[in-house]
């Protein structure tokens, strides 16, 4: 095994050194913005453990924050984080669905169908909410370095036990080192961590080697940590044909010791198991660029003009001083410092502040507008455009819909970027489900028969995604005031119009559950019932109506017989009558 372990080495090191201009990028960013990530170096060295176990457990952002005088970066990427979280992948709401995953076939997803992906939709949510998973602390954490540095990851574990059937893990840069295939995603990646002795040994048992062994059986020297490898890449000739389990898998997994060249476990992967969020798609670059990349110039300069604002603001208050004294030597401006020798004895005061012409108040004016290009950059004032603007006064339906637009418009490109990452960790989850049988017949998540074999993909529904759709939703409405118009001059134009199409495009933009409508038979169906009960309701209120009129009309004819015996019994009423009608002007 010592060939594969140097194979894998020698890729490792043309993988490495294609990432050295890069680190320099990032050192940057975490002396900046992200100071708690572990140091780039510490990973790719094969030196031995004593220098890693020199810094391990050294409090990085603590040290490092030392030198950061200015706060607006480390804010901004931290509401830039939290932003993109709540809109696109919030914790509270379901922020996707699922359908099936092919071009070609053009029927629409049925009721049946759809209820089974809402059920796997469901229970796929209550495993990431399950804190035995680990996505949602990996998955902020994933998210704000891609935010900071362009790239963030998480590595998804296969479980075998009982609590959940797979687990979330956030690799943080410094221990990535990818390569990606034809197609410019990810397909290679090498990962150098740190580990105890003693979690070598209780991982891998005797794999481990007599060396490991050792050192956790020992006291002194079980909490010492090593530098373990994982490799992960495509085999050679694909599937093995024949192989059962990981090791016929499509990826091939191998643990190794790089300084001992000692492969410790080997396995495999069905779906490549670490998932990549990038801020924007650069091709065949395994890494990407973040919006920091844009302002870390003004970062920096921004930092050094609050220490500069904090020098002047201490010469202000504590303004350096000058008395008697022979030893007169260079000026020394800083906060309170004594300058002897610059003031005479001969009736002049003993000591004077000396002027340094600090002005603290103009330091602000200058930083203003680099904070604003910062928040900027971030994309903090776009979170402003979500906030309804009340003085605006109230909208029509149709405004705030076509406001919500503008707003998904402007925003959506801030969170397409997730999308594809989001969908690596759906295809991931579905295969461990099914490889674990969830899918079969007689369990809660078995799918219809018409999806059998189907491949299963995402469709977001987040807050974010359901702004970019409202476009439909005011296209459909326009139609249909369109058509309501039309039936004026055209009777039987709204006969053309599908309300359950109108129904499940509502269904799907608003993100209502599919159980929440019935299928479009049994919807028919009671819609024809509805229709039936209504024409017998009027029938029987036409009947009921027609029945009054004769009764009043009844009514009516005895009245008028009672009229006319009494016209009968009083001849001066029929003469007055009589007058009055030829009073009456006559018809032309």
């Amino acid at each position: 095994m010592s060939g594969v372990v140097q194979d894998l080495l020698d890729e490792f090191d043309g993988i490495a050194s294609g990432r050295t201009r890069w680190e320099r990028y990032w050192r940057q960013i975490s002396a900046w913005v992200l100071p708690q990530t572990d140091q780039f170096d510490q990973m790719a060295q094969r030196s031995d453990s004593s220098s890693i176990n020199a810094v391990v457990g050294t409090p990085v952002a603590a040290e490092r924050s030392r030198n950061i005088y200015d706060m607006t970066s480390l804010w901004a990427i931290d509401r830039l984080t939290s932003g993109l979280v709540s809109l696109k992948t919030p914790e509270s709401d379901n922020w996707h669905d699922l359908d099936r995953d092919d071009d070609f076939h053009f029927e629409p997803t049925n009721h049946e169908e759809r209820l089974a992906l809402e059920r796997l939709r469901d229970y796929l949510f209550k495993m990431r909410a399950n804190p035995n998973s680990g996505f949602w602390p990996s998955h902020k954490a994933a998210v704000k370095s891609m935010c900071a540095f362009g790239d963030g990851w998480q590595f998804i574990k296969e479980e075998s036990g009982n609590r959940t059937p797979f687990s979330y893990r956030f690799i943080q840069l410094p221990e990535v080192f990818p390569s990606v295939g034809p197609n410019g995603r990810p397909n290679r990646m090498f990962r150098p961590f740190l580990w105890t002795a003693h979690q070598i040994a209780t991982e891998f048992g005797d794999k481990a080697g007599s060396k490991i062994t050792d050192m956790a059986n020992d006291p002194k020297r079980r909490h010492e940590r090593v530098r373990v490898m994982h490799a992960v890449r495509p085999r050679e000739d694909g599937n093995r044909s024949g192989k059962l389990g990981a090791r016929g898998a499509k990826f091939e997994s191998y643990y190794f010791l790089p300084e001992d060249k000692h492969l410790i476990g080997e396995g495999g992967f069905y779906e490549f198991p670490f998932t990549r969020y990038a801020w924007s798609n650069q091709g065949q670059r395994p890494y990407s660029e973040g919006p920091v990349a844009y302002a870390i110039a003004e970062i920096q300069s921004l930092n050094s003009m609050a220490r500069d604002e904090l020098i002047a603001a201490g010469q202000a208050l504590r303004p350096p001083l000058a008395t008697i004294g022979k030893n007169f030597g260079r000026i020394n401006f800083n906060p309170g410092a004594i300058n002897p020798g610059l003031v005479n004895g001969d009736g002049a005061p003993l000591f004077a502040a000396l002027n340094s012409g600090a002005r603290p108040d103009f330091a602000q004016a200058v930083m203003q507008p680099r904070r604003e290009a910062v928040r900027e950059a971030l994309y903090l004032n776009l979170w402003q455009i979500l906030i309804s603007d009340q003085s605006a006064g109230p909208e029509t339906a149709t405004e705030a819909m076509l406001r919500a637009q503008e707003k998904g418009e402007m925003l959506g490109p801030v969170g397409i970027s997730l999308n594809e990452g989001l969908s690596a960790n759906v295809d991931r989850e579905v295969g461990i489900l099914g490889r674990k049988g969830a899918f079969l017949k007689g369990s809660p998540l078995a799918m219809p028969d018409t999806l059998a074999g189907a491949e299963i993909a995402p469709q977001f529904t987040s807050p974010l995604d359901r702004l970019r759709k409202v476009s439909q939703i005011v296209g459909a409405q326009r139609t249909l005031e369109l058509a309501v118009a039309l039936e004026q001059v055209k009777p039987g134009t709204l006969a053309r119009i599908d309300t359950n199409v109108m129904l499940e495009l509502a269904q799907d933009v608003y993100g209502a559950p599919a159980k929440m409508l019935l299928s479009r038979d049994v919807g028919d169906q009671a819609a024809k019932q509805a229709q039936q009960q209504q024409q017998t309701a009027t029938a029987i209120g036409g009947a009921e109506a027609a029945g009054n009129a004769a009764r009043s009309m009844g009514e009516g004819a005895t009245a008028a017989a009672q009229g006319t015996e009494a016209l009968k019994s009083s001849p001066a009423l029929a003469q007055a009558l009589q007058r009055a009608t030829q009073a009456m002007p006559q018809a032309a």
